[in-house]
């Protein structure tokens, strides 16, 4: 039997660190329930940035940006700039309790209101191609809870408001999410998928250590290592400029030293380690150079701070000089469009005297 909207949601536990949580326990706040597939981690970057793109089209949501997907084991906490709104995410993976919610091997999304009755659920990807279809798949999401006021809800109510931000924002976020990243995941499995049925038979097995963690991947020898960290690996932090080893964007480490990904053949980085912007950050913790950027304003649009920072990051490791100069100097071969040449220049300067002051410098 499948679960569907208005059935109430099958009580469930899962073993989270610390201690044993069950869905029951959640009662009295919305929950999204997703059942995904080995490619599936909402708190991968580019999944962030895909919800706040939709958060954004959709207009009259104020604040209403995800600022991180946080929690392990098997369930995560989507936290809100409102900070009243933390959207719990569950995502069991045992086959029993997919098989009480009616769910198989295929993805699927269901949203939980906050007294354990289901009121929308998507087994299997949704299309975002078509806005008609998110608009009506989010208002039959919100509508529900509209209708069941928490106690914030009452009071405003009783005030004369019919609906609060509390409800608008938790209830809209919560189908741009189920929407938002059931396509990406879907699209990761047919990827993978396709790469087992139809793998060319010039390609070969290749391993990469990414970001700490070594990725097996089928590859043809004629595939960049651009192209294998965005189509195979799903890290799309480092972007696809020029493509001709020009503009800078693609920019990773390997080793440590600053590579442009664009002109490097996959096959080749076998026992070599890669560092894309993804891997630069601790966690929650961003990494010096890229607090700083966001300190001095060194970015406009954004589609090339990802090789600038990786670039800044190298350059403090390599023999340049101290002076305004030297860093445009080490820094010609990455161009913004946007002209944020200034705050680029700051905030690598600021890294570097805090590296100085620290008792680290640079490697001469």
């Amino acid at each position: 039997m499948v679960v569907g909207a208005g059935d109430e949601a099958p009580d469930f536990e899962l073993a989270a660190p610390g201690a044993a949580r069950r869905l029951s326990d959640f009662r009295g706040s919305p929950v999204v329930l997703a059942f995904h597939g080995a490619h599936w981690d909402p708190a991968r970057a580019e999944h962030i940035e895909m919800y706040n793109r939709l958060i954004a089209s959709l207009g009259g949501v104020a604040g209403a940006r995800l600022l991180q997907i946080g929690g392990g084991g098997p369930w995560r906490e989507l936290r809100f700039a409102d900070d009243a709104v933390a959207l719990p995410i569950f995502s069991p993976s045992d086959a029993s309790t997919a098989a009480r919610y009616g769910v198989g091997d295929e993805p699927a999304v269901f949203v939980i209101d906050a007294g354990g009755i289901v009121r929308w659920s998507q087994i299997g990807p949704l299309s975002l191609a078509n806005p008609t279809e998110i608009a009506r798949a989010i208002s039959v999401v919100a509508e529900p809870f509209v209708n069941a006021p928490n106690e914030e809800s009452v009071a405003r109510r009783e005030a004369g408001s019919s609906w609060t931000r509390r409800d608008f924002v938790a209830t809209t976020l919560a189908a741009a999410f189920a929407l938002a990243l059931r396509p990406v995941e879907a699209k990761a499995q047919r990827m993978a998928a396709l790469g087992k049925t139809t793998a060319s038979p010039s390609a070969r097995a290749v391993t990469l250590n990414i970001n700490g963690h070594d990725l097996d991947l089928q590859l043809e020898p004629r595939v960049t290592l651009l192209d294998a960290l965005r189509e195979y690996a799903g890290l799309t932090g480092s972007k696809k400029g020029c493509d001709h080893g020009q503009c800078g964007a693609c920019t990773v480490h390997i080793d440590g030293r600053r590579e442009l990904s664009c002109l490097t053949f996959a096959v080749m980085q076998e026992g070599h380690r890669i560092t894309t912007i993804e891997g630069l950050a601790n966690g929650d913790q961003l990494h010096p150079m890229q607090q700083a950027f966001i300190t001095h304003d060194g970015f406009q649009c954004g589609y090339c701070t990802s090789g600038q920072i990786m670039s800044a990051v190298a350059v403090l490791d390599e023999s340049w000089g101290p002076a305004d100069d030297d860093v445009r100097e080490a820094m010609s071969g990455n161009i913004c469009r946007c002209g944020a040449y200034p705050g680029i220049v700051a905030a690598v300067q600021e890294v570097r005297r805090t590296q100085a002051s620290n008792g680290g410098g640079q490697r001469r």
